[in-house]
């Protein structure tokens, strides 16, 4: 931390300016007004006795000002040490009549801030509960005090009086209004997200800082009302919008980026075959939109490689800068952080899919033709769809039923291995719920978790490949081992080897439950690949079907039963 340690005097004398107490006369003689240079006048007087005499003439408008709003009324109560900002009588602007005593309130602090002490960035809490922020470039860590600003105003001169300092500078304190304030008076253009923000708070009644304006017809007070505001949303990440302690960084999104990037979005699900509640992705907007830290420009550059960096949300939610679009070079300043307007908005990959998974038993669903198109294998017989575990639920009426069954078989041949190749397929369910036909999968380019389930304790170690269809084209991704022995790391989709490993919404809701296995429901299954990268094979995005192929080059003499198959996209899949 940089603080300022001398003051420059005409020629190379070096003044100290110390804090507010009585070591100035061990060092200069002081006559009623003593001119050290054109930036420091030191006096024998107190704040409001320098400011009525004749040597502060040219402050007479702001002081006048302040003595309206009662300010030096409250200075003398309070009979502690002070700091007032003040401007000369060109450049005060009254402000209007109802932002008088904020305007006032915004130029005084009970802090005696010395010079010397001063440091760039220091952030100064005045009357009004809003900081106002210190700046000071090279020239004045030399000690030119015309280089230190207070909110980007230049400071033209310091006076020293008995009890504080007065700090004349080039223009009135605009103090900008915290991110509640700004929040509340967006205009139209940005209700999605307004509404949003405000839609799980409220606002209380605060009596102690509201100030009583009168009576009404029926004898009830009537007050200048102060609003404490509240919100589920940012209370439960300890993140006040109207707190001046906050140093936050908000993304601001208008009602038109967030319509393209919905449609956008729709026609990207729409070509995988998929859908997205909306709600989950307006709900991945409030979580990304807030930071606990005021980033600036330059803050969101790598110097080391001259690339964008990631940014983390109070709700842990990514935002790649490198791959949206912000307005870096109009950032809007509050009084209690920094906002960014979005330009472009893209909803990662990673967001609009939460999983993809599902089952073996997908082969009963299959015409005969069908299992022949999807299912190809050599050395299995008695294949069947059998139940492992009946359904059931953590939460009922919550979660849904959920239970295990398996594509369960033999070898026809116990001595020999098997192959089985299936063709990832999706159940399709008609007006009345009922699955009615199967079509496959196809999966965007992108980093997935691979992860599988299969019976407990089969005792058998099987290849396991990844391959996607690219027109007629096999094009084989990776391939695994996997051992399937005692551990329940494989045991349907009921292993907790995994993190993140539930259905969405589950882990934040399970902790809430009583139910004994309310850790093993529908969870990703055992990690096969940690990473497997699907590859943009055709150059424009596309989703291509996929197959998994299981091999086994021994043979075995006891039931085979595979469950499912998961991806579930990783970070980098943005």
């Amino acid at each position: 931390m940089k603080t300022i340690n001398r003051i420059c005097l005409t020629g190379c004398l070096l003044l100290c300016l110390t804090a507010c107490d009585g070591n100035w006369q061990q060092h200069y003689y002081q006559s009623e007004t003593t001119i050290t240079n054109e930036q420091l006048i030191m006096v024998s007087q107190t704040t409001q006795e320098y400011l009525s005499g004749n040597d502060s003439r040219h402050l007479s408008d702001m002081y006048q000002f302040l003595q309206d709003n009662k300010v030096f009324d409250m200075l003398q109560k309070k009979g502690q040490l002070h700091t007032l900002l003040m401007v000369e009588n060109d450049a005060f602007k009254a402000p209007e009549a109802e932002r008088a005593e904020y305007i006032a309130h915004s130029h005084v602090t009970d802090i005696c801030l010395s010079p010397s002490n001063l440091y760039h960035g220091e952030r100064v809490l005045m009357w009004h509960q809003k900081f106002v922020t210190v700046g000071i470039d090279s020239l004045g860590l030399l000690g030119d005090l015309t280089h230190i600003t207070f909110n980007g105003s230049p400071v033209k001169e310091v006076v020293k009086t008995t009890d504080g300092y007065i700090y004349v500078l080039d223009a009135m304190i605009e103090t900008p209004i915290s991110l509640q304030d700004y929040i509340n008076d967006l205009p139209e253009e940005y209700s999605l997200f307004k509404d949003m923000v405000l839609a799980s708070g409220g606002k209380l009644f605060d009596k102690n800082n509201s100030k009583p304006i009168g009576i009404d017809a029926t004898g009830n007070t009537l007050y200048d009302t102060v609003w404490i505001y509240t919100n589920d949303f940012f209370d439960a990440k300890n993140f006040s919008l109207s707190s001046e302690s906050l140093t936050a960084t908000m993304l601001l999104f208008s009602n038109d980026v967030i319509a393209q990037a919905m449609a956008q979005a729709d026609s990207a699900l729409a070509a995988w075959d998929m859908t997205r509640d909306r709600e989950v992705l307006m709900r991945w907007i409030l979580e990304v939109a807030f930071y606990d830290k005021m980033y600036e420009a330059s803050d969101l550059i790598d110097n080391d490689d001259e690339k964008f960096v990631d940014l983390k949300s109070i709700y842990d939610r990514q935002w790649r800068v490198e791959e949206q679009s912000l307005d870096l070079d109009n950032p809007i300043k509050v009084s209690n952080g920094i906002v960014y307007e979005v330009k472009k908005l893209r909803f990662p990959n990673n967001i609009l899919i939460y999983r993809i998974k599902d089952f073996y038993r997908n082969y009963e669903y299959c015409t005969a033709e069908e299992k022949e198109l999807y299912f190809k294998y050599d050395n299995l017989k008695n294949i069947e769809m059998k139940s492992e575990v009946e359904a059931w639920t953590p939460m009922p009426g919550v979660w849904p039923m959920h239970g295990n069954v398996t594509f369960s078989c033999y070898l026809t041949d116990a001595s020999q291995g098997f192959y089985l190749d299936m063709q990832l397929i999706k159940p399709v369910y008609d007006e009345a719920g009922n699955i009615s036909s199967v079509r496959p999968y196809l999966i965007p380019p992108g980093s997935y978790r691979f992860a599988m389930g299969f019976f407990q304790n089969m005792g058998v170690t099987m290849n396991v490949s990844v391959i996607v269809l690219n027109g007629s084209e096999r094009v084989k991704l990776g391939e695994a081992s996997v051992t399937v022995a005692s551990t329940t790391e494989f045991h349907y989709d009921r292993g907790t080897f995994l993190s993140d490993t539930w259905p969405e919404g589950y882990k934040e809701a399970k902790n809430d439950y009583t139910h004994s296995k309310k850790n093993n429901y529908n969870t990703d299954g055992g990690a096969v690949m940690a990473e497997l990268e699907i590859p943009d094979l055709k150059g424009d995005g596309s989703a291509l079907p996929m197959i998994i192929k299981l091999e086994m080059p021994t043979g075995k003499d006891s039931r085979l039963a595979f469950h499912h198959w998961c991806l579930r996209p990783t970070s980098d899949n943005y």
